[in-house]
């Protein structure tokens, strides 16, 4: 595990982008094609009211591409807007990816906006629904998405050594104290989940896969690269990180009881050590103050 910041296997230029995309639909009108911005996995750029995310990992290059019939199939049943992908651009002979161009959903990432713990409390609701809406639909529907089937594979073990890798990371900033604890809370792991407890996932549910409008409500989840059939805890995480304690009841009225929440609190832990490392090491500091407040919330 690296301090150095990630950086693009085979990055995108915005000369390449046009061209694959004119290649593709060379009707579009690129005028107001703009960079909006990059993952670890992903490359974003919009078109109007096209977006599209172009894989500049060699791991993520067909990643997007198995979810495009099940995203489109959950676009209807989910009472949130999720991406709905609209076009499919094939690998070119310079450009070894698949690229999607999905609708365009408004909002922004909560770490940019002043997201007060009200607005967080308020939006335990609409998470719970979601999350109960998509965690409800039959395994035997999922499975004709042909989506994969994923188990722990013993990763809580892992997330228990990385976390101690972050956590030294992390000591020699404001916030060695609260990864430390972070750490030691993990430890011992969790029992991987049972395949009984299994549901069709987001799979990476954290504050950066959430949209929100100017007045701080849910526009959009997004992000859906690990949409699979598996543990519920990686979706559960956003519990623990992102709603307040006081707010947790409102959410299990809602979605219901379930067998993994420290599961789910474990994983907010993770994560949070993970983004707040990262985030320091890049100069985030909007990253940083919401990976902070995570891990200090999963901590409640």
């Amino acid at each position: 595990m690296s301090n150095t910041p990630w950086k693009p296997e085979a990055p995108v230029s915005p000369s390449m982008v046009k061209r694959l995309i004119q290649a593709r639909w060379p009707d579009l009108d690129l005028s107001h094609l703009t960079e909006v911005g990059a993952g670890w996995d992903h490359a974003v750029w919009r078109c109007g009211d096209l977006l599209f995310r172009f894989p500049h990992q060699h791991e993520s290059m067909q990643l997007a591409t198995q979810s495009v019939d099940a995203l489109r199939a959950l676009s209807e049943r989910l009472p949130v807007p999720i991406p709905t992908p609209i076009h499919v651009g094939e690998p070119t002979d310079d450009y070894p990816g698949s690229f999607v161009a999905y609708r365009y959903i408004p909002g922004e990432l909560p770490a940019k906006l002043n997201v007060t713990i009200a607005d967080r409390e308020a939006l335990a609701e609409p998470i719970a629904q979601m999350l109960k809406a998509l965690h409800e639909i039959p395994r035997d529907v999922a499975v004709t998405w042909n989506l994969p089937s994923e188990g722990s594979k013993n990763e809580y073990v892992e997330r228990v050594a990385y976390a101690k890798v972050r956590a030294e990371q992390l000591s020699q900033t404001p916030f060695a104290a609260l990864a430390a604890e972070a750490a030691t809370r993990m430890d011992p792991p969790p029992a991987p989940c049972s395949t009984d407890d299994w549901t069709l996932v987001h799979g990476d549910l954290h504050a950066g896969q959430i949209l929100l409008d100017d007045e701080h409500r849910l526009s959009g989840v997004i992000d859906w690269d690990e949409l699979h059939i598996g543990d519920p805890s990686y979706d559960l995480l956003i519990v623990y990180s992102f709603i307040p304690q006081a707010a947790r009841e409102r959410f299990w009225s809602i979605y219901g009881p379930s067998p993994v929440t420290e599961h789910a609190r474990f994983l907010a832990l993770s994560y949070g050590l993970a983004i707040l490392a990262q985030a320091v090491v890049g100069g985030a500091d909007h990253l940083v103050a919401e990976a902070a407040f995570s891990l200090k919330n999963a901590l409640d």
